[in-house]
């Protein structure tokens, strides 16, 4: 709230010297840059944390009510690829075009679908996840699948990953996620290489 605000801010003004006090009069721009910084990572490890208690405590569960929609109309589209959902999907970048393909290879999968990018089917938690892939395997499972360059693994990343496991571990064996880097694979919970993720799917 604003009055724990202004006590940090407080804080933080206390601790300067004269010299700071002094460069903060006349130049107040990259201490306002800093302070903002370090309040939104102050906020992000509270919801986290909260999140976390809650998770532990069963306050927060997952529910069955998202619908794809019957007819989508994206404004950049490709149709080239087989095995897609609708007769034309959202464009997709060089890294998701080579995901999807791979995918639509193996016998198992049933369809997929580009999720409209920040309008689609989103995971909610600290932080937002958005699956770039949505694909349905003839067992029934459904996978949930984000696309990451292998220079997106970091904490943003790590973050993400993290809710979509805990998501995926909340709605049961139906439902999967996965965070899949190029080649990289990082060593937490909801991330994989592209390699091992297809070896995965492969045999669901």
């Amino acid at each position: 709230n604003d009055r724990e605000l202004d006590e940090y801010i407080d804080r933080v003004i206390g601790t300067m010297s004269e010299d700071q006090l002094s460069e903060l009069e006349q130049s107040p721009y990259p201490y306002v840059v800093k302070i903002q910084g370090k309040v939104k990572e102050l906020i992000a490890q509270h919801r986290s944390g909260v999140f976390d208690t809650w998770l532990e405590q069963d306050k927060i569960s997952c529910l069955p009510n998202y619908a794809l929609p019957a007819v989508i109309s994206p404004t950049a589209f490709t149709s080239m690829v087989p095995k897609s959902l609708y007769t034309a999907e959202e464009d997709m970048n060089e890294y998701e075009f080579k995901v999807v393909w791979a995918l639509s290879e193996l016998d198992n999968v049933k369809w997929w679908h580009r999720n409209i990018s920040r309008l689609g089917f989103q995971i909610n938690g600290p932080v937002h996840a958005y699956p770039d892939i949505i694909v349905m395997l003839h067992s029934g499972k459904v996978l949930m699948v984000e696309t990451k360059g292998d220079h997106l693994d970091n904490d943003e990343s790590k973050e993400k990953a993290k809710i979509g496991d805990q998501w995926a571990k909340l709605t049961g064996k139906q439902y999967k996620y996965y965070m899949v880097f190029e080649t990289k694979q990082p060593d937490y919970p909801g991330a994989y290489s592209l390699e091992r993720f297809m070896e995965i799917v492969k045999e669901l």
